[in-house]
């Protein structure tokens, strides 16, 4: 439980460990600098290692034993930042012991009946507030249990039918999670299962879980107005048909900006073929899938002053595997954006470019590469440790979920390596994809966002900043503030469930991907998956409406507000 929380190593100590083996561990813990010690039996006695420990750390206890231990550990007890006495060793007083150590649930004032000289009198204890998420059953938030199996149905029926190998679901009330669970594999080989801890490419998801949180920091900071032009920030594009396009444009997609720049197109090298790298069919040239409609060929080659298959100087910049392109191809991606075309301005077109040139203005302005900004900023104090751009730099390949069998670019499984190819040639961090996260820790940024700036005690962003973008939408088209949002009384065209309110905001994404936030009802429902494996054209996802499916289930489960109330 305490791993829900954040990145947790364990060690243990046993009755028959020698002392050589304590010292070993006590070695161990030195590289922390928070020790939570969990005390299981009065017949190991306080050590010297822990008094040092105590001392020099901060150390949280956490008994569950009777209270008459703690007079064994006196001399830590004395130093220890926290006790807490869960007086049973069972799973549940363990499970809850670690929701109190990091704020998942209050503390009540403990009624401590004994008393031990010159360490606690009777009455001693202290309140605690919630300040994180908690992990609590459907019915302690009014939830009806049966009605929250038919997710389960909904999931089932996607895999049957092959819409994706598996998924994530998560659904979160009043700042309680009340079902997180795991369907399917990795893949259609069904070698390796999903569990909670597996990690989803999140797609365009990451515009608003990543880079959105970054223009909302650089927001809060006045870094930039609404009004503000993206040339202000980017000043390539002051002689460019985008020099009067201003930020509330780009978030509302209503900029007049392409949808999307192939920019793989500038590192192949186009003497190396004849004809159309695309075909509507399939045939000899053209012997690859790319999408439903699309086929192409793959014997080109890409121009070696541009791709190289080793990393080296001047070639650091890693798309996929054995695949690297010049450190200055940004150069190339910032000049084909200031060239492409613009359409017209104030009409909804949804545009990943929007949002790759909100990234660079967020770098420019906070001096910083908007990856490191996030882990610094948000997701290392938030406990998300899984959510990250680049995964393969922090965590083992085999817990992250693969992606498409790319045929045409990359050449290779995507495992770990983002799927969006604008974004890989960016190196895995772009403004449009690049995020990768489980659903646990994905509700951590969520709950963030429902808290209006604030988890864990601790502010990160303005209340004024955060009801603005939360709660703003466009008065022409469905869009939020870089949030998607629901079409209220056309559900074909929504992208949320019909019971949705008017008040959700969120985001899908094109692996597979969705989570949707709703203030009125304290709710967050999220839906990661990997439809793309091993192919794109497989929109099964979609045509079954299973995203959709699942967010109405989850609102016939709980009391809700709906639109028809809003």
């Amino acid at each position: 439980m305490l791993g829900e929380y954040d990145s947790i190593a364990c060690f243990s100590i046993g009755r028959r460990s020698t002392a050589t083996q304590v010292q070993q561990v006590y070695n161990k813990l030195q590289k922390y600098d928070v020790i939570i010690c969990g005390i299981h039996t009065i017949r190991i006695p306080e050590s010297l290692a822990l008094r040092q420990l105590a001392a020099k750390k901060e150390l949280v206890y956490a008994f569950f034993t009777l209270p008459y231990a703690c007079k064994e550990y006196k001399k830590s007890i004395e130093k220890a930042k926290a006790v807490v006495l869960a007086y049973e060793g069972t799973p549940l007083a363990q499970e809850y012991a670690a929701q109190v150590i990091f704020g998942g649930i209050a503390a009540k004032r403990g009624n401590f009946r004994f008393q031990f000289r010159g360490l606690y009198y009777a009455g001693t204890g202290i309140f605690t507030e919630k300040t994180r998420l908690g992990y609590h059953q459907p019915e302690e938030v009014g939830a009806n249990p049966d009605r929250l199996d038919v997710i389960e149905s909904i999931v089932k029926e996607g895999l049957d039918e092959k819409a994706y190998p598996g998924c994530q679901v998560l659904v979160a009330k009043d700042g309680m999670i009340i079902y997180n669970k795991s369907f399917g594999y990795f893949d259609y080989e069904s070698r390796q299962p999903v569990t909670e801890a597996s990690v989803y490419d999140l797609a365009s998801a990451s515009k608003a879980a990543g880079t959105l949180l970054a223009v909302m920091k650089a927001y809060d900071e006045k870094k930039f107005t609404l009004n503000n032009k993206i040339s202000d920030f980017i000043p390539e594009l002051k002689e460019s048909n985008k020099k009067d396009l201003s930020i509330k444009e780009l978030l509302y997609h209503q900029s007049g900006v392409t949808p999307t720049i192939n920019f793989y197109l500038d590192a192949i090298d186009k003497d190396s073929y004849k004809g159309s790298l695309y075909s509507s069919a399939k045939n000899a040239t053209h012997p690859v899938r790319f999408d439903a409609k699309t086929y192409v060929r793959n014997d080109f080659k890409y121009l070696p002053d541009i791709v190289s298959d080793t990393r080296k100087p001047g070639f650091t910049t890693e798309v996929a595997r054995n695949f690297y392109v010049s450190d200055s191809f940004k150069d190339t991606i910032l000049q084909d954006i200031k060239k492409s075309r613009l359409g017209t301005r104030g009409r909804y077109v949804y545009s990943c470019v929007n949002f790759i040139m909100l990234k660079m203005m967020v770098e420019n302005l906070m001096r910083s590469p908007m990856d490191q900004l996030l882990r610094d900023d948000f997701y290392s104090g938030l406990g998300a440790w899984h959510t990250t751009y680049n995964p393969l730099k922090r965590m083992d390949t085999l817990q992250i979920v693969p992606t498409e069998q790319d045929g045409f670019v990359r050449r290779q499984l995507l495992r770990g390596y983002v799927h969006d190819e604008a974004a890989a040639f960016q190196g895995g961090v772009s403004g449009n994809a690049g995020l990768f996260s489980n659903a646990n820790d994905l509700a951590k940024v969520l709950q963030l966002m429902l808290n209006q700036g604030t988890y864990g005690g601790e502010r990160y962003l303005s209340l004024e900043t955060s009801r603005l973008f939360t709660q703003s939408k466009s008065p022409t088209c469905r869009r939020g503030l870089g949030f998607d949002k629901p079409v209220i009384g056309n559900p074909k065209a929504s992208p949320c469930g019909a019971l949705a309110p008017a008040s959700v905001y969120g985001h899908t994404g094109f692996t597979g991907t969705c989570f949707w936030v709703d203030p009125d009802n304290q709710l967050i429902y999220i839906f990661l998956s990997n439809r793309v494996n091993p192919s794109r054209a497989n929109n099964k996802l979609g045509s079954l409406d299973i995203r959709t499916r699942i967010q109405d289930a989850i609102y016939k489960a709980i009391d809700r507000k709906s639109q028809k109330d809003s």
